[in-house]
């Protein structure tokens, strides 16, 4: 068949325009448009998604008789709709078309840190200052009597021994006045020379001794003292 036959079959065609029933599926991952098409092939319909975001349905089939029925429908495609994963599918008279939706990437959680501080940290407290603890007042007097009495009694003994020096002393210087004077009467009476004599050497051995003792006394005692 020619072109020009076909334009003339064409011309002869009466047209009878046809509102195909529609709704709309939405869930979380896609859109989908659905029409009802009683009677209709796949082959006699046509899908076309326009650059403004128009999506245009036509179709005609043949009724018989020249008579041809025929639709045209356009829908605005939602903004969240991915235009490049558009899919059809003509089932049982019926015409789905899918329109996914754009896939969001959540953004990462945000982190927040706190301020820092440009002042630096307090130092820590001292730590708190040991109290000293008074001894008892009882054990602390009797402490000090205790060495009171020790100190006077060291006293006492330097004293006493001092004492005891002195009078052994005045014994001792005593028992040779005594002696001296014995001799003397001994030599008046008998008035001999070897008496005499023997008196004198008794003296300076007497006298010898007793320089002897009174030093030895007395050097007692200083080392005592001391």
């Amino acid at each position: 068949m020619s072109l020009d036959q076909q334009k003339v079959q064409q011309a002869e065609r009466v047209y009878e325009d046809f509102e195909p029933p529609s709704d709309w599926a939405h869930d979380e991952s896609s859109d989908t448009l659905i029409l009802m098409l009683p009677g209709f092939k796949r082959e006699e319909l046509k899908v076309q998604i326009a650059s403004t975001r128009i999506l245009r349905l036509s179709g005609e089939r043949e009724m018989g008789d020249k008579k041809w029925r025929q639709f045209r429908k356009e829908f605005a495609i939602p903004d969240e709709s991915d235009t490049s994963g558009v899919s059809a599918k003509f089932e049982s008279g019926i015409l789905y078309i899918n329109l996914p939706k754009h896939i969001k990437t959540q953004p990462p959680p945000t982190i927040q840190h706190p301020p820092k501080s440009t002042n630096p940290p307090p130092p820590p407290p001292p730590p708190p200052a040991p109290t000293p603890v008074a001894p008892p007042k009882k054990e602390k007097e009797k402490s000090e009597a205790t060495t009171s009495r020790a100190q006077g009694g060291v006293s006492e003994a330097k004293i006493d021994k001092r004492s005891l020096t002195l009078e052994l002393l005045s014994r001792q210087t005593q028992e040779y006045k005594n002696a001296v004077s014995g001799l003397v009467e001994e030599v008046k009476k008998q008035k001999k020379l070897a008496n005499f004599i023997i008196l004198i050497f008794l003296v300076l051995v007497f006298g010898f001794y007793v320089k002897n003792a009174m030093n030895s006394s007395l050097g007692r005692t200083k080392i005592e003292e001391l």
